[in-house]
């Protein structure tokens, strides 16, 4: 984030926060306009899908996107300039190493990773990024092999000893031996 401070764009930083926020996509986030952000929600609606999608926000992002809603001109309903360039230098200053043609989707990929890692459920991670198939949405999983891991430490087959969640030795008052 402290080179995305040093921009001198006003509008990178938020853009790169709704992104990171939302898993939504560069180019969705940044044509966002004032009327798609409401009730603590993001409304995604000039996607690569064709479809309309509803993430919700914190109030802290909301309440920034209201305060930067305020600094625009009067004339225009978008939240944000042109900031892709911005944020590739801002990337460039932070010496961050990326595959040609991924840097805009490395918000989405992050914000994938991390909601997966964090315990989130794949078939939301759909929803959220508005993927047609689960396959795509899969695809994300690679940047977290260890969390497949889990699969093979945490099965009851795996563990044949170790009490499930909510199992007690302890007989209930009225449980016969």
């Amino acid at each position: 984030m402290q080179a995305l401070d040093e921009s001198s764009n006003p509008h990178v930083k938020l853009i790169t926060k709704v992104a990171l926020a939302t898993g939504g996509r560069w180019g969705e986030c940044e044509g966002l306009k004032t009327q798609q952000v409401r009730a603590g929600r993001v409304q995604f609606a000039q996607t690569k899908s064709k479809k309309t999608r509803a993430v919700p926000i914190s109030q802290e992002l909301a309440d920034a996107i209201e305060a930067h809603a305020t600094t625009r001109p009067k004339d225009t309903d978008r939240l944000f300039d042109s900031s892709y360039g911005a944020f590739l230098k801002a990337l460039e200053r932070a010496g961050l190493p990326l595959p040609e043609g991924q840097a805009s989707h490395v918000l989405r990929h992050t914000f994938a990773s991390h909601f997966m890692i964090n315990g989130g459920n794949i078939l939301t991670l759909q929803r959220v990024l508005g993927h047609a198939s689960l396959t795509m949405t899969m695809r994300y999983a690679h940047l977290a092999p260890d969390h497949m891991q889990e699969v093979l430490a945490l099965n009851p087959l795996a563990n044949p000893g170790r009490k499930s969640v909510g199992s007690s030795k302890k007989k209930a008052p009225n449980q016969k031996s």
